[in-house]
């Protein structure tokens, strides 16, 4: 594993959910998001990552892609979470899971759209 991703990890303590919500199902399944690019001029260092699984940062590259608003609204979080020092809040995932929540009904939306074509 990471060495940075074992030390945020310990850091947020978490090891049971992302910082997206969703459940990491072992250490090869976490990923460091850039919260500010490297083109953009972000570190390459912890106070810049989120810790993600592979499907919380696919479902927010999506985002970036098609829901730019949620995507920024998401890295604002993750900052917020590592200026903090602290692990999540419940107050925190209740605030990430109502976007998630609305992303995925419209990626569902999506879905029936094409299928009806």
């Amino acid at each position: 594993m990471n060495e940075d991703i074992e030390l945020m990890q310990k850091k947020f303590n978490t090891f049971e959910v992302d910082w997206m919500g969703s459940i990491i199902n072992g250490p090869s399944c976490l990923t460091r998001h850039h919260i500010i690019k490297k083109e953009d001029g972000g570190s390459n260092d912890i106070n810049n990552y989120a810790l993600l699984t592979v499907e919380s940062h696919r479902l927010l590259h999506y985002l970036e892609e098609n829901n730019y608003v949620d995507y920024v609204n998401l890295n604002k979080m993750f900052l917020e979470l590592n200026k903090s020092m602290a692990p999540p809040t419940i107050e925190y995932y209740d605030n990430i899971k109502k976007i998630i929540k609305k992303v995925k009904k419209i990626i569902k939306n999506k879905r029936r759209v094409r299928r009806k074509k």
